[in-house]
């Protein structure tokens, strides 16, 4: 029995429908410490992009084969007539009048803007652009040009299986029962899933970054409504660990656009010498467009709860929010703000490859029984990357200046501060950095301890290795440059373990212990 292919055409193609043989055919995570380790944090930040944007087998195929279909264009596609779809199966019946297709044994049905259907049977219509797959099948759906610039239903990739589906190729819109996969970074299921060019939704279903046959962590809902690089809505939503719901909500959102800021879906917990086991989610709500309304939660066994409160509004390059809370820094040092207004802008100067920055603070400060009104603003400048020999050898440098006020003694705190960071990157697992900062601000003549250097002259040099494809280790080390002596020594392990990454951090000088674990790691 030889195998057969339908080759449904517009403009651009062969106007025939041909019989031939088969094989002619996208949480940043931010590193604490003083010994420069977040120099390399675009490593890990990378690892979790590649982890997350990881194709299937299946979608490299589908991705290869309609680059192979847009290389046999003979001309532009035209928008007015349905997209090139190539039928195939081992036993295929065509009636070239009516446009009725019916094909058995390995169907696939592909789409030239990178869509795909596979099943056992299937029938359909390709004058009117049907597809009906009744037992089981499988979509997918990788981003292309061609997809994009005609309207393809996902801007982001999708890997579904289901029952009963229905599908018009050329509404974009459909159905199937029973589903599950992945729909771009996270896992699904459903028990009926429909498409339409815009949304997607799911019903009675769940949503979880988690790809384990049974997910340990997800959230549930009556109906997931996923906006493609836009947002998530879950209706009714639990969010369940195992089969133990933890918390529940009427109406849940998830930003899952690329400039999402952080991931607030799940809880992480950890533990420290200093601060016990600790836990800790974000609750967020959409007040208005660029406002929300948000509570870090969190509860520390040696300290209790610990929360911070507050608003806050982002827009082309500006951050401006209102808090109030406790704060802990990369020290373990902590802070009360009761509350304080911050704001921030970042915006590049003109076509040149340098970038301007304005910061503020102005907040009630109490640490250690002393309460004082502190005030903050300065100015920075820092140029574009500048790539050394090859793009494997970066320098990032950095200038400031800062005026710092407390109330509590009348102390002024004003100068400048500069920096210069270099790594190599060797290969993709080894990496080197080294850099120099100096501040004029910093722990020796502050009030408040929070979020300063020990001293004005400090050096970091450390190294990140890749030994597997879970795990990479990161040596760090701070130098007083003042008095040549070392003063840190930081050693970080990230592991990805079963849905969930450890991160292990030690610090030498201080004795200091962090473990911390992250549910969403990618």
């Amino acid at each position: 029995m030889n195998r057969k292919k339908v080759l449904a055409a517009c403009a651009g193609l062969s106007t025939a429908m041909l019989l031939i043989p088969q094989g002619t055919a996208l949480a940043a995570y931010s590193s604490t410490g003083d010994s420069g380790v977040s120099i390399v944090d675009y490593i890990e930040n990378r690892r979790r992009g590649e982890r997350e944007n990881r194709l299937s087998e299946a979608q490299k195929e589908l991705q290869k084969d309609a680059a192979e279909m847009v290389s046999e264009l003979r001309g532009p596609i035209d928008p007015t007539k349905p997209l090139p779809v190539a039928v195939e199966g081992d036993d295929m019946l065509y009636d070239e009048r009516t446009g009725d297709v019916y094909a058995k044994g390995n169907v696939r049905i592909t789409e030239i803007d990178a869509r795909r259907f596979t099943s056992d049977e299937m029938t359909g219509n390709l004058k009117e652009q049907e597809v009906n797959v009744p037992g089981k099948g499988h979509m997918l759906q990788v981003p292309n040009a061609v997809g994009k610039k005609n309207g393809g239903k996902l801007s982001q990739p999708a890997d579904l299986e289901g029952y009963r589906i229905v599908y018009n190729y050329g509404t974009q819109k459909g159905s199937m029962e029973e589903a599950k996969g992945k729909i771009g970074k996270y896992y699904v299921y459903g028990k009926r899933i429909e498409f339409y060019p815009e949304r997607v939704l799911v019903y009675d279903g769940y949503a979880t970054r988690c790809g384990a046959k049974n997910p340990d962590y997800r959230l549930t809902g009556s109906l997931i409504e996923v906006y493609p690089q836009k947002e998530m809505i879950i209706h009714n939503m639990s969010l369940k660990v195992k089969n133990s719901t933890i918390y529940s909500e009427k109406e849940h959102h998830v930003d899952i656009s690329p400039e999402a800021q952080r991931d607030t879906t799940y809880p992480r917990v950890g533990y420290s010498n200093s601060d016990g086991f600790w836990m800790s989610y974000r609750l967020q709500y959409d007040l208005a467009s660029r406002l929300d309304a948000f509570a870090d939660l969190a509860y520390y066994t040696k300290h209790g709860m610990r929360n911070v409160y507050g608003i806050e509004w982002r827009n082309a390059g500006s951050y401006a929010s209102v808090q109030y809370g406790r704060y802990v820094d990369g020290d373990d040092n902590w802070i009360k703000k009761k509350p304080t207004f911050l704001y921030s802008y970042s915006h590049r100067i003109g076509d040149l490859p340098l970038r301007y920055g304005l910061s503020f603070e102005m907040g009630r400060w109490e640490n250690k029984g002393i309460t004082s009104t502190h005030t903050k603003y300065g100015l920075s400048l820092a140029p574009d990357t500048i790539y050394l020999g090859s793009k494997k050898v970066r320098l990032n440098l950095g200038v400031g200046y800062s005026i710092t006020r407390e109330s509590y003694d009348k102390s002024r705190v004003d100068g400048f501060s500069y920096n210069g960071v270099v790594v190599d990157e060797f290969s993709d697992n080894f990496a080197l950095y080294a850099g120099y900062y100096y501040s004029r601000s910093n722990k020796e003549n502050a009030l408040f301890n929070y979020g300063l250097s020990d001293y004005s002259r400090k050096g970091v040099a450390g190294m990140s290795v890749g030994i597997t494809p879970r795990d990479r280790i990161v040596f760090g080390t701070e130098f007083n440059m003042a008095t040549h002596s070392l003063k840190d020594v930081d050693y970080y392990w990230f592991h990805d373990m079963h849905c969930v990454q450890m991160i292990l951090r030690y610090r030498e000088k201080r004795d200091q212990w962090h473990v911390t674990f992250q549910f969403t790691p990618w």
